[in-house]
């Protein structure tokens, strides 16, 4: 008897997993349903790992999708855009959560791409993301990128371009580069982070000041970020130096140097390597998908600086930006002149770049 009351158990818990997955699958990026009003079903979003600001304010996205239009939205981290592009060519991602840097250099082709993602497009541009490329503990003994000559530097991070730029920008702003230190092959954020919480190395790339795992990290051990340029704020009070700008424009063009403030891992104001953090649509999805995604960020943005300290900045008078660099999807454009946000100057580089 209790064998098959086992057995009957486990048939209907099948039964409530097919039907759930029946439901989530029943709906692939790029259909549409009728009962939705002609809307695409699900989405997936892109994020970078899981741990990470890309991830949270991924979720944080997909929630609002989800709660508050008929289509459902789904996370995958990846161990960045390289991973993910060609799923976001071939539509099976259509949402992504990514730097301008490698949004431009995959729409390009440059880089590390090997050919453009022209179905790329810009949904809404975010926060300046004030990035800790260099970490060390504490208790190293280490306080600037010069005492990393002949020490163990985690690297690769998986092919992860832009987090491999932005560790040799930071070297080169001192005059280094990786040959002058040992370089450790690292798979993503959280092998890194492990790597450095066991001592295999003795500096890592640990995300942005507020990305969650390194603050748990910080937490646990101790770390110490490490200035860019081993600059203090009264450096660049007049302005970033000629030699560090032009090592971020060689490494990470779009990028600057800010001072960023006591957050997160950072005990004191520091300056930091800093750019802005978008989202990216494909092509793909229809100008009714992206206005209706749009319009429910908008309504309900508010609710993303209660998931990470990036959504504080995520804001509408920040979703159109000067100068981009990767046209705006359709349906993002007309949402914005419906809402007041779109300028003469917007219009005009739009026109260019679609050209």
């Amino acid at each position: 008897m209790l064998k098959l009351k086992k057995m009957l158990a486990t048939a209907a818990a099948l039964a409530i997993a097919l039907s759930l997955l029946s439901g989530c699958g029943s709906g692939a990026p790029g259909s549409s349903d009728s009962a939705s009003g002609g809307l695409v079903r699900s989405v997936n979003i892109a994020t970078q790992a899981v741990g990470t600001s890309y991830y949270t304010m991924g979720t944080g996205i997909a929630k609002i999708i989800t709660d508050k239009t008929p289509i459902q939205a789904t996370i995958l981290p990846y161990a960045g855009p390289d991973a993910w592009m060609p799923e976001f060519n071939d539509g099976t991602i259509t949402l992504e959560v990514i730097s301008s840097m490698d949004m431009y250099w995959a729409y390009t082709g440059t880089v590390n791409y090997t050919s453009p993602s022209e179905d790329t497009r810009l949904l809404l541009s975010g926060n300046w993301s004030n990035h800790c490329t260099m970490t060390v503990l504490e208790s190293s003994g280490i306080t600037s990128i010069k005492d990393l000559a002949g020490k163990r530097v985690g690297y690769e991070y998986g092919g992860n371009k832009l987090t491999v730029n932005l560790i040799d920008a930071a070297l080169a702003s001192v005059g280094l580069t990786i040959d002058d230190c040992v370089a450790v092959p690292l798979a993503d954020l959280s092998s890194a982070q492990r790597a450095l919480q066991e001592r295999r190395v003795d500096c890592i790339f640990t995300g942005s000041s507020t990305t969650p795992s390194s603050v748990q990290l910080d937490e646990s051990i101790g770390i110490r970020v490490l200035p860019l340029g081993d600059l203090t704020p009264e450096d660049i009070a007049g302005g970033v130096p000629e030699s560090v700008q032009s090592v971020l424009d060689r490494y990470v063009p779009g990028a600057t140097a800010l001072v960023c403030p006591a957050s997160g891992t950072v005990k004191e104001d520091t300056v930091l390597t800093s750019y802005p953090i978008q989202m990216g649509v494909s092509a793909k999805l229809s100008e009714n998908d992206v206005y209706t995604i749009m319009k429910a960020i908008y309504e309900n943005y508010e609710q993303l600086a209660d998931v990470h300290a990036w959504g504080a900045d995520w804001t509408p008078e920040n979703y159109v930006v000067e100068n981009f660099q990767v046209p705006y999807h359709d349906g993002a454009v007309k949402f914005y002149k419906e809402a007041g946000l779109w300028t003469d100057a917007a219009e005009a580089t739009q026109a260019a770049l679609l050209k």
